[in-house]
């Protein structure tokens, strides 16, 4: 990657997204993104380095697919995309924002807390426990924000 400025904009190349949340190591069910109401795209040279989305599952919206290149880490780019989020959320009336997190200490830094023994989130959050991968090879966390 050079050091062009990045430019953040909204996308509907699911399929971009897609490729670049498995280059970045997320598990990714099969099929297409479903329900996803927007997603934002962050671009070097017309090449997607990151992204980010809102989506919409039984009755909630929730951060998802948040995803940097590898070697664009480290320059804001996921908080930016982040902060498009949570702009759409707000515009849609949310007063929270919640997320799966595979790195919870990237979104504390940006705001989010992680619940607590006991807590729980909305339902469609607790889907990590039937991956292969839980407790073995990802630990993720539910964070909320509130807006």
């Amino acid at each position: 990657m050079d050091d062009d400025m990045p430019v953040t904009r909204k996308t509907q190349d699911l399929e971009a997204i897609r490729a670049l949340c498995v280059e970045a190591g997320l598990d990714m069910q099969e099929g297409p993104l479903a329900g996803v109401v927007v997603a934002y795209g962050c671009y070097m040279d017309d090449i997607l380095v990151g992204c980010a989305t809102l989506k919409f599952e039984d009755g909630s919206h929730f951060l998802e697919y948040v995803a940097v290149d590898a070697d664009a880490r480290n320059r804001g780019i996921g908080a930016m995309l982040v902060a498009k989020i949570e702009e759409e959320a707000r515009s849609r009336g949310m007063s929270e924002l919640w997320a799966k997190a595979r790195s919870p200490g990237f979104y504390e830094r940006i705001g989010f807390r992680v619940l607590g023994e006991g807590e729980r989130g909305p339902k469609s959050l607790e889907s990590c426990r039937e991956c292969p991968q839980f407790r073995k090879s990802c630990f993720p966390a539910v964070v909320v924000k509130q807006l």
